[in-house]
């Protein structure tokens, strides 16, 4: 059964945004605040270019045009550092979170005021709209915020070696997993846990796909895919064109 109320509240973001916890000194005066953002946007630079490993006082201050000794002065140790850099990440994370699940719940909810989601043709074409949507986000994200995408796969996968950071990336991936679970609710598809968690597996994987291969990785090859995983949640044949599978091995052209 789909959900007919249009505007569905999100649940997106409350329990990420209610797991984030700043360990270092606070700041007392605006310009010390301003100092204190300065150093933790240039580790998160730094992960995004080097790894979180990078992360280390001496080149954070210098990238930050800090002094060396105010890294220390905020942050006891570099471990301490670390988790405040990637509490800052999932503060913005969490509002382009809403953003991007309020447009989605806009296109559900235009889609309930035509009556879309009561006809095959109706649910088609709502299947197509999420796809191009959901593509058009998730390409811009891998070509134009490049360094934020490679700062959140440095962050989770040091949060698997890191006890400290583990419980802000379980909570930011369950952010993610509950809000496509509310749109599947939405969709009335028949099992919205499971069907989220496959279709954020199927955009992870290309996600790594589109990192590795930037300047071919093909817009239209996401969207139709999208196209094809969302209409079979959904239950309507996708009508999007045949995707064809790259050939294996075949580096020299395109992937996608």
């Amino acid at each position: 059964m789909t959900d007919d109320k249009p505007g569905a509240e999100s649940v997106v973001g409350g329990a990420l945004q209610e797991s984030i916890h700043y360990h270092g000194r606070k700041a007392a005066r605006a310009k010390s605040e301003t100092r204190r953002r300065k150093i933790l946007e240039a580790a998160l630079e730094i992960a995004a270019h080097e790894g979180v490993r990078g992360i280390k006082h001496r080149p954070v201050a210098k990238l930050a045009d800090v002094p060396l000794a105010s890294t220390t002065y905020y942050f006891k140790d570099i471990e301490e550092l670390i988790q405040d850099a990637f509490m800052l990440f999932a503060e913005k994370a969490n509002r382009e979170l809403e953003a991007f699940y309020s447009g989605l719940n806009g296109l559900i909810d235009r889609a309930l005021v035509r009556g879309s989601l009561h006809s095959l043709q109706g649910r088609e074409r709502l299947a197509a709209e999420l796809a191009t949507y959901i593509a058009r986000y998730f390409v811009q994200q891998i070509r134009d915020n490049t360094s934020s995408v490679l700062t959140e796969q440095a962050f989770l996968a040091e949060a698997m070696r890191e006890p400290g950071l583990e419980p802000l990336a379980q909570e930011y991936r369950k952010a993610w997993l509950d809000g496509v679970e509310s749109i599947m609710k939405r969709l009335g598809t028949h099992h919205p846990r499971r069907d989220a968690a496959l279709l954020i597996s199927v955009v992870s994987g290309m996600g790594y796909d589109g990192l590795l291969f930037r300047e071919r990785f093909s817009s239209s090859f996401v969207e139709e895919t999208l196209q094809r995983v969302i209409g079979m949640l959904m239950g309507v044949a996708p009508t999007g064109g045949d995707v064809t599978a790259p050939e294996t091995g075949n580096l020299n052209g395109t992937l996608y």
